[in-house]
């Protein structure tokens, strides 16, 4: 696998007693995400031609054609630059609303382009009212013929979204632009982001890694990519990286875009990056784009989840599913606020990226569940035990004890080559769709599968002391999985263990994990039809270190699971650490 630098980096347990900790979840607050900026805001759309450009290696030339929205009071800049880049879908259509779609390009005699890249206006407007520059490109021309690509237009999307950046660049000093000049110079060039839908979203992964090979790279400081493929396992690092996963994606059902944050975790140990993965329960793929759903009237618009079990989380019918107002909600307040956040620096929103808050009361039904992994560098992480190696139930990764209580079992799963022998699940019929962590011909996450039967069953993580003081930490973290093929966990009934904190001084403090998530639910299961949910999905779960009274944490000398909250359970747990 290659690694990707972004251009800022050019420059160059044994059973025990347990005392319950006396801290209450206290769910850190954040502003609302969806409420509008002070900004008023302006928009217009640009087009040099369906034939104006073609890519470096692409065989066919593509449209240069965007739409751009920006605050209207330049005087007030600078403002940020975030490009949004839309996913394979139909090109053309054979009337405004409703007849057919093709794909072709041009379009021909007849047949109008399908505005795929219209389809984010909604969250355009939303971010330019708050202080951002925003345009959104069309990529009809690569997508009516990127299957024919040996890269499958991957690259010659990465090269149009940096042709764009060029346009704006030149148009600060050269005439052409499509708004007034001084408008143009309030955008800054020093600060963008990128956001890439679906293919779209392994296009601006190529975009920051063609990037970082020019003599002068642009600033990208922050890319999202929205329900991506992941066809070529690229892994961006050095910057913020925010993945969305929804769970009932149709389109691409075995949730493949996971593998932008498993496989940059531990890929370069001089990481600067902060990585996150927000999972959202019940959302589809076409719905972040109001063009590509139903409601749009356009060709080839459609809910791209079309099993026929009517018991799926994910059919229309079951109050699991997001409506299209719903999921765009999602879309709306998560995408704006990744970008106020990690682009505009807003740091109110720091909770909600680092997991600490839950969703927001104005996303409800929405939920949606962020996993955060904070870079190594400058102490802000302190991996304690990343069960990526054959000896990690024995030994951690500071060198301290793994012990095993009472009469817990592990095993190391995932990870390794498509096997079933290997799965996190009980069953045997292990699948892409079923796991998506999973390697499948390349490494995935590596996991301990965990089996407890009894309330006196515990896993133990001893600290060394050259380790020890964890007072610089915010919170004990890990991933983990119900294992909803496993009898052991009660159909429909959430999980629940307790995270242990012990010092030297024999103080100790346990903390109920459901008291700081959701990450432990169980799963949707349908009854019935066999469908391709639900998925073994790794969720976050994070317990600050101020819930642990009673501990010195300048000398903490071990962490443990205690698998006392239910009599008996399993499953598959990853990535425990310290963490800001």
């Amino acid at each position: 696998m290659r690694r990707l630098l972004a251009a800022a980096l050019l420059t160059p347990l044994a059973a025990t007693v347990l005392v319950a900790g006396t801290a209450q979840a206290a769910p850190a607050e954040v502003p609302d995400p969806l409420v509008n900026g002070t900004h008023q805001v302006s928009e217009a759309p640009y087009d040099l031609g369906d034939s104006a450009y073609t890519p470096p290696g692409f065989a066919k030339p593509v449209e240069l054609t965007g739409q751009v929205y920006y605050p209207s009071d330049a005087a007030k800049g600078p403002y940020p630059l975030v490009l949004f880049l839309h996913g394979r879908h139909a090109t053309c259509m054979s009337a405004p609303t409703g007849g057919t779609a093709t794909l072709a390009w041009p379009c021909t005699q007849g047949r109008l382009p399908i505005p795929s890249h219209r389809g984010y206006d909604y969250a355009a407007r939303a971010l330019a009212s708050h202080g951002y520059a925003v345009v959104s490109i069309s990529a009809n021309g690569i997508n009516a013929v990127d299957n024919a690509d040996a890269q499958y237009g991957m690259v010659a999307r990465g090269h149009l979204v940096l042709k764009h950046l060029d346009l704006w660049r030149d148009w600060r000093d050269q005439p052409g632009a499509p708004i007034p000049q001084e408008a143009v110079r309030s955008f800054d060039l020093g600060k963008i982001g990128l956001m890439g839908h679906s293919r779209g979203g392994e296009g601006v992964v190529r975009a920051v890694e063609l990037n970082s090979q020019r003599p002068q790279p642009y600033a990208i400081k922050a890319i999202l990519p929205l329900a991506p493929t992941d066809f070529h396992r690229r892994i961006p690092l050095n910057l913020p990286v925010g993945t969305l996963i929804p769970t009932c994606d149709g389109d691409l059902s075995d949730l493949q875009g996971v593998h932008y944050y498993d496989d940059a975790r531990y890929s370069d140990p001089n990481d600067i990056g902060v990585h996150t993965i927000f999972t959202v329960l019940g959302a589809n793929h076409n719905y972040f784009n109001t063009n590509w759903a139903p409601s749009s009237g356009l060709a080839g618009a459609l809910d791209d989840w079309r099993s026929s079990n009517t018991s799926s989380q994910c059919h229309p019918s079951q109050s699991t599913r997001l409506t299209e107002e719903q999921q765009r909600k999602v879309g709306n307040g998560y995408l704006g606020s990744f970008f106020r956040h990690y682009l505009g620096g807003d740091a109110a929103f720091a909770p909600l990226w680092k997991g600490e808050a839950g969703t927001p009361a104005s996303i409800a039904p929405a939920t949606v569940l962020v996993s955060y992994h904070a870079p190594s560098q400058n102490n802000r992480r302190l991996d304690i035990n990343r069960f990526a190696a054959a000896d990690s139930d024995k030994v951690n990764q500071l060198g301290g004890q793994v012990v095993p209580g009472g009469t817990l079992t592990s095993r190391l799963c995932g990870g390794t080559a498509s096997t079933t022998d290997v799965s996190c699940l009980n069953t045997k019929q292990a699948s892409r769709q079923r796991e998506p962590h999973r390697g499948w011909g390349t490494l995935g996450v590596s996991a301990q599968r965990l089996l407890w039967g009894h309330i006196s069953d515990t896993l133990s993580n001893t600290i060394p002391v050259a380790y020890q003081d964890v007072r610089k930490f915010s919170a004990v973290r890990f991933r983990a999985a119900v294992d909803f093929t496993d009898p052991a966990n009660p159909a429909g009934v959430a999980q629940d263990l307790q995270v242990v904190v012990t010092d030297r001084a024999g103080g100790r403090s346990s903390v109920p994990v459901a008291q700081f998530g959701k990450a432990l639910d169980y799963p949707h299961v349908p009854p019935g039809t066999p469908d391709v949910i639900p998925h073994l999905l790794f969720n976050q779960v994070r317990v600050p270190l101020s819930a642990f009274s009673g501990v010195d944490l300048s000398r903490v000398d071990s962490v443990y699971l205690a698998f006392n909250k239910t009599p008996k359970g399993a499953i598959a747990l990853a990535d425990l650490s310290f963490t800001d």
